[in-house]
């Protein structure tokens, strides 16, 4: 994140002409990933690698969804490029076409100020942190929460409340959408997240936590165990996994037994958690898992991470 600089903003928001195209977004199998004019962004405060905004009026009211700027231009003014996948279009912009359009590049991220209730009744995104200023031992994220992915802050929060005896600092974002689609609007990938956009998260990214745990939904029918952990906490990890969960349908694997897609294993060091910390967690799971099991799985994590933390 060092090519990241902040930048004086003179305003808030800028319309520009959204266009997808296509084979020009670096990373372009990621769909939050966009192209700005960087003077532009910079006007807002944004630059290279942070977060945005993009929203487009429809006759219902507002189409938007968070997006990643990952490269910048110099050319085009007024001009965006996002991928132009229709059925992404379709679920995150409710474009029924690949055409240009004018919509608002927002610096806003998270919504400030709304309780839980509230982003839900709103359809928004919030970040919410519990941090005493000081712990440094074991902090515990959920950057996809509320419908994201469901049931991960859940874990998150479970954890905090599991190891009282000693400090736990949390960081959870939510996310809502009625009717769904939370997911299409408020993801962002664990790797591009941007404490520059997050201001809660950026309180705390220099406090080098000892141990970092991040809850994660995906669509596999399984549970992954990535990061940086050791190879034998993991294990452990795995073990106190296996003996809760009991569907045998779902499977729990650990990332170096090769059963976990490369995207999803928690090894990346720019991934949020590992960022966080050297020594990360990362906990892939599926609904079935989340939901039905999901407590029991932030039960088991804690039991192990617990016995690791200095009292």
């Amino acid at each position: 994140m060092e090519e990241c600089i902040k930048r004086k903003h003179l305003q808030d928001s800028y319309i520009a002409q959204i266009i997808p195209v296509d084979n020009r977004i670096p990373n372009g199998h990621i769909r939050e990933h966009c192209i700005a004019n960087l003077s532009q962004i910079n006007m807002i405060g944004k630059d290279r690698c942070q977060q945005i905004r993009i929203e487009r009026p429809t006759a219902n009211g507002t189409a938007l969804a968070l997006y990643t700027v990952i490269d910048v231009h110099n050319k085009e003014t007024d001009t965006v490029f996002i991928d132009n996948n229709p059925d992404d279009l379709q679920k995150r912009l409710k474009l029924s076409s690949a055409d240009a359009f004018a919509g608002k590049v927002n610096a806003q991220v998270t919504a400030v100020g709304l309780t839980d209730a509230e982003a839900e009744y709103s359809s928004e995104f919030i970040e919410n942190l519990a941090d005493n200023g000081y712990n440094h031992e074991l902090i515990v994220i959920a950057p996809h929460g509320g419908n994201i992915e469901k049931y991960t802050d859940e874990q998150a929060e479970h954890i905090g409340q599991k190891l009282s005896s000693v400090y736990v600092t949390q960081w959870i974002c939510k996310g809502f959408k009625k009717g769904g689609g939370a997911f299409d609007r408020w993801h962002i990938t664990s790797t591009d997240i941007n404490e520059d956009s997050f201001p809660k998260l950026k309180t705390i990214m220099r406090r080098h936590f000892e141990y970092s745990v991040a809850f994660h939904g995906w669509g596999h029918e399984s549970i992954c165990i990535g990061g940086t952990l050791p190879d034998d906490v993991k294990e452990e990890i795995k073990t106190a996994i296996v003996d809760v969960v009991s569907d045998p349908g779902i499977k729990v694997y650990v990332d170096y037994e090769h059963k976990c897609p490369e995207d999803f294993n928690g090894n990346s060091k720019e991934n949020i958690v590992n960022r966080l910390s050297a020594k990360g967690l990362q906990i892939e799971q599926c609904e079935n898992a989340r939901k039905y099991h999901g407590i029991d799985i932030a039960d088991a994590v804690a039991d192990v991470i617990g016995r690791l933390i200095k009292m």
